[in-house]
């Protein structure tokens, strides 16, 4: 049948384009009339309808007739003027989706610029062609070449493992290596698939500070996950990402089983200083699994878990009668600044200043500061964890700073997987690069903001303030530390309490 459309279609000059969907062709005159498919085959004729026929906005009735040995003829009439740039913006369309299917790395709007600027093309047809109107088209284009979306990590981990999609998935943008490192699973039976490149791992070797977090928005929709953990590590200014972790649970022994897999991959990895938020599971599994590292808390995540307990408990409704309440709550933050043999006798000096500032603020604060005794300071791995006096690494932000760049670069919540899997590529990508420049001696990113200077340099100078002067009036000298201490995360404490408060 085709081979004698095409025939008759020679014959007569008659057009014969790609269509839409695959081995489908409309068919035109080529001087900027309507377009047509083919409708009906006989023996002796070929009849055509509109290409809007079908279409929910024209259902245009045109029609034409080819009469074998006889001229195209149009039959019945059109309901619509005719495009002369209807087969432009086909050819546009075809030629765009031809460039995406090779150009895995390449974004939809840098291909499109590119094709809108091209001169061989007419302004209205290039006006007309937009983001909006191909971006479907354009995403079916580029998944139709990928498996199909697991239902569970397990499946995920066999399709990474098959030869014939795991170049396609996984590979590094540059294809001299691939993502994927391996998966494994746990004593409690979930399943984790670890995406850390060799060169990463190599990276990995020579790292001594690294920082843990966990995302939930950045993280495929399927196959299910409880997380995408990440690490990362702060090099010169410069975020550096070394791996991601999809995690069906966030238990210590799926933590514990992550990193024996990444002792594995990589045995001289051995870090000095380990940055966590207060996961109690997680944090546990990096001191069994480094048992010779400091595990360290992030005073950030410290911050928003107090504001969150105080606001729980109610304390916030008197802030405008006892507007001193909210320092109380700073200062009881600013603790773990202090050596760990000072904790308890600086949540004491807090106790003591509201009680001999009000009863009623000590009686509100009553049941605030049992909970930071008993939840925090009486808990020995706590204790061991909020020791921050001197640290010059006192948060996870890199981490968040990550994760916020991680959203970008999926462009959605909750994104397809093999989106995921391109934007964990991507950024793998630049950390290289920006690992091999940092190597040479040079600079990846602006130099560090002098406010984080201005930081560093206050906590050093009130932390040896109160060494040399903790000997003479201790619980003055701790108090005066709590107070000036507040002042180097005010914005910080000010932002999360905004966030909380504002959810009431």
């Amino acid at each position: 049948f085709l081979c004698l459309i095409t025939l008759v279609v020679d014959a007569i000059n008659l057009i014969r384009e790609n269509g839409m969907r695959e081995n489908s062709y409309y068919y035109h005159l080529g001087d900027g009339t309507h377009a047509y498919h083919v409708n009906l085959e006989t023996g002796s004729s070929i009849y055509f309808k509109c290409v809007f026929a079908d279409n929910k906005n024209f259902k245009c009735g045109g029609r034409a007739i080819l009469r074998l040995g006889g001229a195209f003829k149009h039959s019945q009439p059109h309901n619509h003027n005719p495009d002369p740039d209807y087969v432009g913006q086909r050819h546009f369309r075809e030629n765009i989706l031809n460039e995406i299917e090779n150009a895995r790395f390449v974004s939809f709007h840098d291909i499109l610029d590119e094709y809108r600027r091209d001169r061989r093309y007419s302004a209205r047809v290039r006006c007309r062609m937009t983001m909006r109107r191909l971006r479907g088209a354009m995403w079916r284009t580029r998944m139709k070449s990928f498996p199909a979306i697991p239902h569970t990590l397990k499946e995920l981990t066999q399709v990474l493992l098959n030869p014939q999609y795991r170049a396609k998935v996984a590979s590094t943008i540059d294809g001299s290596g691939n993502l994927y490192a391996g998966s494994c699973t746990a004593t409690d039976g979930s399943h984790n698939v670890l995406f850390i490149s060799e060169r990463m791992i190599d990276f990995l070797k020579n790292i001594k500070v690294i920082q843990s977090d966990g995302t939930f928005r950045a993280r495929p929709l399927m196959p299910a996950s409880a997380q995408c953990f990440v690490l990362v590590t702060p090099w010169k200014n410069c975020v550096v990402p070394l791996g991601w972790v999809l995690m069906e649970r966030k238990s210590q022994s799926a933590y514990s089983a992550v990193f024996r897999m990444l002792k594995h991959l990589c045995p001289q990895f051995d870090p000095d200083v380990i940055i966590t938020d207060w996961e109690y599971a997680q944090q546990k599994a990096w001191q069994d699994a480094f048992p010779n590292a400091q595990i360290q808390g992030c005073l950030w995540h410290l911050c928003r878990a107090f504001i969150k307990k105080a606001n729980k408990l109610g304390i916030f409704r008197f802030r405008t009668a006892l507007p001193s309440l909210t320092d109380y709550i700073r200062k009881a933050c600013a603790i773990c600044l202090l050596p760990v043999r000072y904790f308890k006798v600086g949540l004491g000096v807090l106790r003591d200043e509201a009680l001999a500032e009000d009863v009623l603020l000590a009686f509100i604060l009553r049941e605030f500061f049992n909970y930071v005794e008993n939840k925090w300071i009486n808990v020995l791995p706590r204790r061991k964890w909020m020791r921050l006096f001197n640290s010059l690494e006192r948060t996870n932000n890199l981490c968040e700073s990550h994760n916020k760049m991680l959203r970008t670069k999926v462009g959605a919540y909750r994104p397809n997987m093999w989106a995921f899997i391109d934007a964990l590529s991507k950024l793998e990508h630049n950390a290289h690069l920006d690992s091999m420049l940092l190597n040479e001696g040079g600079q990846a990113r602006r130099t560090r903001p002098c406010r984080s200077v201005w930081t560093d340099n206050n906590l050093r100078a009130i932390s040896s303030d109160l060494v040399e002067q903790v000997f003479h009036n201790r619980n003055e000298t701790v108090s005066n530390f709590l107070r000036k201490a507040i002042r180097l995360f005010h914005g910080a404490f000010d932002a999360h309490l905004h966030n909380e408060i504002g959810r009431e």
